[in-house]
């Protein structure tokens, strides 16, 4: 794929992130009306995304697959945790800082970025693959996470996991989807078609509601902090870069493979800032990091689409 077909593609997806910008710029869209769309995505239109895209013949290859990526998605979250570790203290960020990096080295916006753009690159089998890669991230995010950003200081002394975190609608729908998958169960045709409508919004809805977050974000402070340029260097281009290194010597489905490296390369995680905010720990710092991982990712995405093609 040239880069710059691969940049026309990724600019599309940029674009409906640019419309959700301005509408909250501009007032169409509100605080409330944004929290409200991203509560709709989360509990309606992806858990519709996934389970449609695991309407398809069960086969021992995708069952194979699927065993493959839950086995990466370990191996991808061990490692990146270990460079995530180590960045802050590299970069000399402040100690009670540590967390949000790490936090945003070791997640990324794997679902209102990931799943778009990898449909956009790969085509909608990919979801299959990334419903199921993104697994762990909601065990991790919700335990390993919280953990991760109250480690050097927080509203609360330890952090504690809450097991009820993990019942919810796109953790579950993953289940359903794969339960659906395995005993070939075939969704009749009008709910069917209904998922089929929702998984159709899913992508546009997404994005926009991705850029009127932005939007609620005080501008004039992001930029200022140098860190958060070496950040994004690691979490958009090193990681993924690791990634394929280390995966592309056992794994031959360039789909597998893309989906992977491609979750890797995504900007920064979206709720990195609600829970940087929830347990008060440099939320700023957490909305920085989102942005800027962001923005910078309109020129790391289609390098890695052209790559992998």
């Amino acid at each position: 794929m040239d880069y710059f077909i691969a940049l026309n593609q990724i600019l599309i997806l940029f674009l409906l992130i640019g419309v959700g910008f301005f509408c909250r710029r501009v007032g169409i869209l509100t605080e409330t009306s944004v929290s409200s769309l991203s509560k709709f995505l989360l509990h309606i239109c992806i858990p519709a995304m996934i389970i449609y895209s695991m309407q398809i013949p069960f086969t021992n290859e995708l069952l194979q697959n699927g065993e493959l990526l839950i086995v990466s998605a370990i191996g991808y979250y061990a490692v990146s945790l270990v460079i995530a570790w180590f960045a802050p203290v590299l970069l000399r960020a402040k100690h009670e800082e540590y967390g949000v990096f790490r936090f945003m080295l070791v997640f990324s916006n794997s679902m209102f970025m990931g799943f778009p753009v990898l449909s956009m690159i790969f085509g909608p089998q990919a979801i299959f693959y990334a419903a199921i890669f993104n697994i762990p991230f909601t065990i991790l995010a919700y335990s390993l996470g919280i953990w991760l950003l109250t480690a050097h200081g927080g509203r609360e002394g330890r952090p504690v996991f809450q097991p009820k975190l993990l019942l919810n609608a796109a953790f579950i729908s993953t289940f359903v989807g794969l339960a659906l998958f395995l005993t070939s169960t075939t969704i009749p045709d009008p709910i069917n078609g209904s998922l089929a409508l929702l998984d159709s919004v899913t992508t546009p809805l997404s994005l926009v509601v991705t850029g009127g977050f932005l939007a609620q974000l005080d501008l004039s402070k992001i930029f200022g902090n140098v860190r958060q340029y070496f950040v994004a260097g690691i979490r958009l281009l090193i990681l993924p870069a690791l990634m394929f290194v280390i995966f592309s010597q056992f794994i031959t489905n360039p789909l597998i493979l893309g989906v992977i490296v491609v979750t890797a390369g995504m900007p920064a995680a979206t709720n990195t800032v609600m829970l940087a905010s929830e347990h008060r720990v440099h939320p700023d710092i957490a909305a920085q990091g989102v942005f800027i991982t962001t923005l910078i990712s309109v020129l790391t995405l289609p390098l890695l689409a052209m790559f992998l093609s």
